[in-house]
């Protein structure tokens, strides 16, 4: 039994810290390493945990299907702020941490533009997911089987959120990594949003930069992207 206790142990340390060295695991049960590497094993094994490059363990996909490493947001904002600056000063726009909620796109934090004709703040404020760059980007993610778990299965039919239309009105998001919103959820405004990963994979929040339509283009738009995925691969190295 204590050798279960130990590895329940270990899934919570994963779960609270989000990376686990070895030695810290030993320290912290009172084991040998070798003891605590065959635990930390057959947590990989089992798809509880992930090892990196740098050797350090992190949340596997199974503990993310069992809900064990839902981050808080006060956690991905302090992760993100730093990749955002860094985007700020690359683009000089406003940007903005969103995660989904079922069909909602909620914006966690942003950092304004440094244009004297910019978007503001969007912090607490709350979109449609399918309209919204960032909720698009995390429904891009999802299933037919997953969307019609949120709009229903038939949601408006044939319509914008119909699961199997939005489904494939999404491929292009899949295909490229990002996606654009062009006048969607408001009038006069742009805005490019990509998924952030935790090491097992799932996307658990995007990053979006927007700025006013006249000066974000289409073309800026792509070329923007390009910057905005650098951000993110940032943001993902620090989990």
């Amino acid at each position: 039994m204590e050798s279960v206790d130990n590895a329940l142990t270990l899934l919570l340390l994963l779960r609270k810290n989000g990376r686990l060295r070895l030695s810290d695991a030993a320290d912290h049960l009172g084991v040998a390493r070798s003891t605590a590497h065959r635990l930390l094993a057959t947590l990989r094994g089992r798809g509880f945990a992930v090892q990196g490059a740098d050797k350090a363990y992190r949340p596997g996909p199974a503990l993310y299907r069992l809900g064990m490493s839902q981050r808080s947001d006060y956690e991905l904002v302090e992760t993100a702020r730093p990749h955002m600056l860094w985007l700020n000063g690359k683009l000089g726009e406003t940007v903005h941490l969103v995660v989904r909620s079922g069909a909602e796109a909620r914006f966690l934090h942003s950092i304004e533009g440094t244009h004297a004709l910019r978007v503001g703040s969007r912090a607490g404020a709350v979109l449609p997911a399918h309209l919204a760059s960032a909720g698009k980007a995390l429904l891009a993610d999802l299933s037919v089987a997953e969307l019609a778990e949120i709009y229903g299965a038939k949601g408006d039919q044939g319509g914008e959120t119909d699961p199997e239309t939005l489904h494939r009105r999404l491929a292009a998001v899949r295909r490229r990594g990002y996606a654009i919103n062009i006048g969607d959820t408001e009038r006069g405004l742009s805005a490019v949003g990509a998924a952030v990963r935790e090491p097992g994979g799932r996307a658990v929040a995007a990053l979006t930069v927007s700025a006013p339509s006249l000066r974000f283009t289409r073309a800026h738009l792509n070329e923007a992207a390009g910057v905005l995925l650098e951000a993110v691969r940032r943001m993902e190295t620090a989990f």
